[in-house]
């Protein structure tokens, strides 16, 4: 019998030990990032030796320590809390091009669901990140090794008070991709901008079933950014069987399972070009395209979450009378 069915058994007789099993998850993660990320920062010094080392081994190094912490983080989810993520198995492997994924965003859980479905199939994704999140504790310098681009977003607001300050962003990121930018990549992107919720969806008045409006922006700007790098979208769908999904849900073991779909859409031709501007010339064109995938992107997620829910019913109602003709 697998440790993790013992467990589940014991947390089902006695719930109150959950928080106890969430604590020792989290410290293991928290051992687990120290471990990996501190290797990471040992093979940065390769960088100090250019002529012996290239930047395409010190990365693909990079690669192999990212890919690690997935692993691990994983295998503790499976191994010991039970957990049983329903990956899409018809995703191709592809780590030799460039990838823009989108995902939806209703929990942190999408991020290892996200990281562990696409590990091995392409290059471990980048996040653009916030530049203030480079002082966190040694992420931060993690992410700055293996090549993470940061961005110093500035608002509308002080945009207007100093028109010499745009285009700024946009350079700034360009500069910070210039390692970045040297191999195929794999960029990944929670275009809702925050997490899902009932509430914020009625505060937005989204006109989506199962979606917050999208900050689309923000894809083109990673397009203008590094114009011709991006071969498709990895289109990617997480959900869940209940609303009980957060982080601390899936370190105290009560998060047992979580569905995952992906589909591969081409990116337009006018997208593809060395001089596209998705937020001044080619505005129009450009978010005319996104908002109909992202129609799209919300039907399909209906339909599933919707098939899932049907079939999680269907089964519940089947172990219900088992039980009662066991009786």
């Amino acid at each position: 019998m697998k440790f993790s069915s013992i467990l589940q058994n014991v947390l089902g007789r006695f719930p109150f030990l959950r928080p106890v099993v969430g604590v020792i998850s989290f410290l293991f993660m928290c051992l687990n990032v120290l471990f990996w990320a501190g290797g990471l920062h040992i093979v940065a010094l390769g960088f100090l030796f250019r002529r012996r080392f290239s930047d395409s081994q010190v990365n693909s190094a990079c690669n192999r320590f990212f890919a690690g912490w997935i692993r691990t983080s994983y295998w503790w989810f499976n191994t010991v809390l039970g957990v049983e993520w329903q990956f899409d198995k018809n995703m191709k492997h592809d780590p030799e091009k460039w990838h823009l994924s989108i995902a939806n965003h209703q929990s942190w859980v999408d991020v290892f669901v996200i990281l562990s479905q696409l590990e091995g199939k392409v290059v471990p994704p980048r996040v653009f990140m916030k530049q203030a999140l480079f002082w966190i504790p040694l992420v931060g310098t993690a992410t700055k090794i293996m090549g993470f681009p940061f961005m110093k977003r500035h608002s509308k607001e002080r945009l207007k008070k100093h028109p010499k300050l745009v285009g700024e962003d946009l350079e700034t990121t360009r500069r910070s991709c210039k390692r970045f930018a040297k191999t195929p990549n794999t960029v990944l992107s929670f275009v809702e901008g925050t997490r899902y919720t009932d509430r914020k969806h009625r505060q937005q008045s989204s006109p989506y079933s199962r979606l917050l409006k999208p900050k689309a922006g923000g894809i083109g700007f990673v397009l203008q950014a590094m114009p011709g790098k991006f071969d498709d979208i990895i289109d990617i769908n997480v959900v869940y069987p209940h609303k009980r999904n957060s982080f601390w849900d899936l370190l105290c073991g009560r998060l047992e399972t979580a569905k995952v779909s992906v589909r591969s859409i081409a990116i337009p031709d006018f997208l593809k070009t060395s001089d596209i501007d998705p937020l001044e010339r080619d505005r129009e064109a450009f978010f005319n395209w996104f908002n109909q995938y992202w129609h799209e992107k919300d039907r399909r997620l209906n339909a599933e979450m919707v098939a899932w829910e049907q079939e999680l019913a269907g089964d519940k109602c089947s172990q219900t009378r088992e039980s009662s003709a066991a009786k």
